[in-house]
């Protein structure tokens, strides 16, 4: 009878200790499964790893835990640590290296172990000596599609006693569980690093970028695009607001006139296309864009996501039209200059008429005297022919405001280069960003700029080498100073003294109109200007400014 009631007791025993072992690993798992969707939401690697290192102290009565980690699927070596208790700042266990060997001996024996039963090859008798030294109880291996991506070490029970085989179990259930959870943790985690650094990429950029999905429902913006949709309606929501929206709503006809129809031309061109000065008007905002539109999707016929992205060129249209003004008053200036050729010649012969007019005057030679004020008046309406409308382009009243000098330099040399004139030239500027804006007539400065860079290009054109020419601005003890050099044919002395002055030029064909206008800029601006040549090698024009011209 006795026999069998201690059979039936320790079958009773057996059956608690099996439902207590289940119990333990349920609670782990559920542990796991919490920390699971914390992180989801708050993705935090390292904070994860604390959490999931005190959950196994507290889950095996241990008051030290360590974890060494390494990221699966990258090829560097670099190792993650992390500890609790005595093992978060073990010196020794930091440096630990799970070396090829140890690598080798986890990968045939996953299971967890108890340190004491482990039994290293000479190898790894280093690592042996650390963990025993450190006093690590229990290690287990951390395997993921079967690679060895880390190791779990706990120290000394709080109870004193020794680890038993269910607590064995049921750390190789953890385990199990573990080393997909870290695996995928460190993959979220990196996701998350990336779509993170995408978005600050994004937020960089000046052009305002817009996802719409295959329905044409926006998806995502940066803050660039953000801003452009605030500038034109000021009650915007915000990005969070405007996801979802469909198209029409984020560019409104009445504001984007016109757009959705020139964005949805085309739809399946996978190459993209580019639709440039769409213009934008709400109030008293206007304002210029080219239009990229990208599509993106697995087939061209099919509904695909679409990326559109916003330049803002108002300000280089702006520059555009005035330069072009700007060329049209040079032309004109240089039409100027060839009449009043034509003017002396006719100032020749009105002259030489009133001569002869006079003295057929003394002689009463009345019908002669008639016949050659015919004459000259014919020659005066040709010359007032000639000169009509010639003061409206050599008029230089300067109209100031509050400018950045290198803006309008950058303007001019994005227009000016190109030219066919400047073929074979290059033009690198260095400009000031400490230069503060002041006062300055924006489209007297670019004709001051035409006329040296273009007498820059002349210059070393006649000299026959491949051509430099740099622009620099400085500023210093309350000037702006703009120079621009050239590697042309250089200036004589004698030409150089003269230069500035009503007509002088070097050219052939010149007309020396140029410098004149570069004087009357120079002078509307209480500018000074340097000459620094050497005949072969190339000359330096210095312009310096005053940033306060009242003064």
């Amino acid at each position: 009878m006795e026999t069998v009631m201690k059979q039936f007791m320790d079958k009773q025993h057996g059956t608690a200790i099996e439902e207590f072992s289940f119990h333990k690993s349920m609670l782990a798992l559920d542990a796991l499964s919490k920390m699971a969707n914390r992180f989801s939401r708050h993705p935090d690697f390292h904070a994860l790893m604390e959490v999931l290192l005190l959950t196994l102290s507290g889950q095996f009565s241990v008051a030290s835990a360590f974890a060494i980690l390494f990221q699966p699927g990258t090829l560097t070596t670099r190792k993650f640590y992390f500890g609790t208790g005595k093992f978060k700042t073990d010196p020794r266990l930091q440096a630990l290296e799970l070396s090829w060997d140890v690598d080798e001996f986890f990968s045939r024996d996953d299971l967890p172990q108890l340190v004491n039963d482990l039994t290293f090859p000479d190898a790894t008798c280093e690592f042996e000596a650390v963990i025993k030294d450190c006093n690590v109880r229990m290690l287990a291996p951390l395997i993921h599609d079967g690679k060895f991506i880390g190791i779990v070490g706990l120290g000394p029970k709080v109870t004193g006693k020794d680890f038993d085989a269910d607590e064995i179990s049921l750390m190789a259930t953890v385990e199990n569980t573990i080393a997909p959870f870290v695996a995928y943790s460190f993959l979220f985690t990196e996701i998350q690093s990336l779509n993170t650094w995408y978005l600050e990429i994004l937020n960089g950029v000046k052009q305002g970028v817009f996802v719409f999905d295959a329905d044409d429902n926006l998806k995502m913006v940066n803050n660039s695009a953000i801003a452009i949709l605030s500038s034109f309606s000021p009650d915007l929501p915000d990005k969070n607001a405007l996801t979802g929206l469909p198209i029409n709503l984020i560019f409104p006809d009445p504001i984007f006139c016109g757009w959705i129809k020139r964005i949805n031309r085309n739809r399946s061109d996978r190459h993209g296309q580019l639709i440039e000065s769409l213009s934008a008007k709400a109030y008293d905002t206007e304002r210029i864009y080219n239009l990229h539109v990208m599509p993106v999707g697995p087939e061209p016929e099919a509904a695909s996501e679409r990326i559109i992205t916003l330049h803002d060129v108002t300000i280089q249209k702006q520059s555009e039209q005035r330069l072009f003004e700007l060329e049209k008053f040079a032309e004109k200036g240089v039409m100027a200059s060839s009449i009043s050729h034509e003017l002396n010649n006719f100032l020749g012969l009105i002259l030489g008429g009133v001569e002869i007019a006079g003295i057929a005057l003394k002689k009463n030679n009345t019908e002669k005297v008639a016949a050659m004020l015919e004459k000259l008046k014919a020659n005066v309406s040709k010359m007032e022919r000639f000169t009509h409308g010639l003061m409206d382009y050599t008029k230089l009243n300067s109209t100031k405001q509050v400018s950045d000098i290198n803006t309008v330099i950058a303007d001019v040399l994005s227009f000016l280069t190109g030219q066919k004139r400047f073929t074979g030239i290059a033009v690198d500027s260095e400009l000031d960003a400490s230069i503060p804006p002041f006062d300055l007539d924006t489209d007297q400065m670019s004709q001051l700029l035409l006329n040296l860079l273009n007498n820059a290009a002349d210059a070393i054109r006649e000299a026959e080498r491949p051509g430099q020419i740099n622009i620099k601005t400085q500023c210093s003890d309350g000037t702006a100073v703009l120079s621009v050099s050239d590697n042309g044919i250089g200036i004589k002395p004698e030409i150089k003294e003269r230069l500035f002055k009503n007509h002088l030029t070097t050219k052939e064909k010149g007309h020396g109109y140029g410098l004149v206008t570069c004087a009357r800029v120079l002078d509307n601006h209480k500018a000074e200007v340097t000459i620094e040549t050497d005949l072969g090698v190339g000359t330096t024009f210095t312009v310096v400014f005053p940033l306060d011209a009242d003064k």
